[in-house]
């Protein structure tokens, strides 16, 4: 399993992205974006949509209620046929790229 690249997670603007680390939007919260089932998410407060692949769109979901790692990992290992080792992997790859590109800050 593979959670997302930056196209499968991409952001989306009218305003050309900076994706320079550490110079991500500050109105990006991850309690402002509402996401649908197909992985379209929109946040209301800066007019930003987003789009997610299944995986990275529970990784999303899952850091929008505060969820910690493990239980991350419990909710894509239910959802995918994959071991938890590999899981971890992923999601910490897929973590840091948000950290990355300035989407979430190092603390999650």
């Amino acid at each position: 399993m593979k959670l997302a690249s930056l196209s499968t997670s991409a952001r989306h603007s009218s305003q050309p992205q900076d994706l320079t680390p550490g110079a991500g939007p500050a109105a990006f919260h991850f309690h402002t974006v509402t996401w649908q089932a197909d992985g379209f998410g929109f946040d209301a407060t800066s007019g930003e949509f987003f789009t997610a692949s299944p995986a990275a769109l529970i990784v999303m979901q899952a850091l929008g209620e505060g969820m910690a790692r493990s239980q991350i990992l419990d909710r894509l290992t239910a959802r995918f046929e994959v071991t938890r080792s590999t899981a971890e992997r992923d999601l910490e790859s897929f973590l840091a790229e948000l950290v990355h590109i300035g989407l979430t800050p190092e603390s999650n």
